[in-house]
């Protein structure tokens, strides 16, 4: 009888036991499971959210070739004629999108006044920002656009304003006249202008305060080497095979896709600008 006794004590000790440490590892095996869960809702969360901003990037862009450019990169329309085309992010629409379990929507639209490019007047600025919101959750990106300006540029009327470059300049044949012994040099406050595609196979130098302007795809087959002011700017597809060195004040900008077969050098204050943002 003590025998069966003792045994039924052991036996509701192993059970308390068992309580008590189901009691100690339960929790925390369940806040795991709870924080696991959480988090990989947060994450498909963000990841839906920065779909959704993408998506109002591409409705931005649309928009701006649909009624602003025409499908290019370059416009006659005036800042403000742009503003009246376009929506500003605050009277923007939100755009729903149909799902069963969430409420996910989008907006898109300029934030500051559309402008001329301060360093250029040829060209306009446009900061625009695409919000989205996933449920109680929100995300926002914000970039600019740089479009090339072809309509009359403020002040053109008066008679000081500098002449611009003259028709035989805006082919190929301005970068032949500074052409000496199988190198281009742009120096002073030379400014040549291509429009089109080109394949520029002779190293190029570009200082003092002298601009290389490219309306169009290119290639570079040799060097290209900027200092001082000099300053390239290229409006579409480049490819640089050979180095490229920007040194002193120089620059170059580029709103297109690039690519650089050798990584470029910077010294000093040089800049590269790749789609409105600096190249590293």
């Amino acid at each position: 009888m003590n025998i069966l006794r003792n045994e039924k004590g052991y036996t509701i000790l192993i059970v308390l036991l068992t309580i008590v440490v189901i009691g100690l590892i339960a929790p925390p095996l369940i806040n795991s499971v709870m924080s696991s869960s959480l988090q990989n809702q947060k994450t498909e969360e963000n990841v839906q959210l920065e779909n959704l901003t993408e998506m109002g990037i591409h409705y931005f862009r649309n928009d701006v070739a649909k009624n602003i450019t025409g499908g290019g990169m370059t416009t006659s329309k005036s800042p403000d004629e742009i503003m009246t085309a376009l929506k500003k992010i605050d009277e923007a629409e939100l755009i729903q999108l149909n799902t069963d379990s969430e409420t996910m929507k989008y907006r898109v639209g300029y934030i500051n006044e559309v402008r001329f490019d301060p360093e250029d007047s040829n060209y306009i600025l446009i900061d625009y920002m695409s919000e989205a919101f996933v449920n109680d959750a929100k995300d926002d990106k914000v970039e600019t656009y740089r479009l090339k300006y072809t309509g009359t540029s403020v002040g053109e009327e008066n008679e000081n304003e500098e002449e611009p470059p003259p028709p035989n300049e805006t082919d190929k044949g301005c970068l032949d006249l500074h052409s000496k012994n199988g190198k281009i040099h742009l120096a002073g406050k030379t400014y040549c202008y291509l429009n089109g595609s080109f394949v520029i196979d002779e190293p190029i130098k570009i200082t003092g305060q002298a601009k290389l302007e490219i309306d169009g795809s290119v290639v570079f087959s040799e060097s290209v080497d900027l200092a001082g002011l000099g300053t390239l700017d290229i409006f579409g597809a480049s490819h640089l095979y050979d180095n490229v060195f920007v040194r002193g004040n120089g620059k170059i900008i580029i709103d297109g896709s690039v690519q650089f077969d050798k990584a470029p050098s910077k010294k000093g204050n040089g800049s590269i600008k790749i789609n409105n943002r600096e190249y590293n």
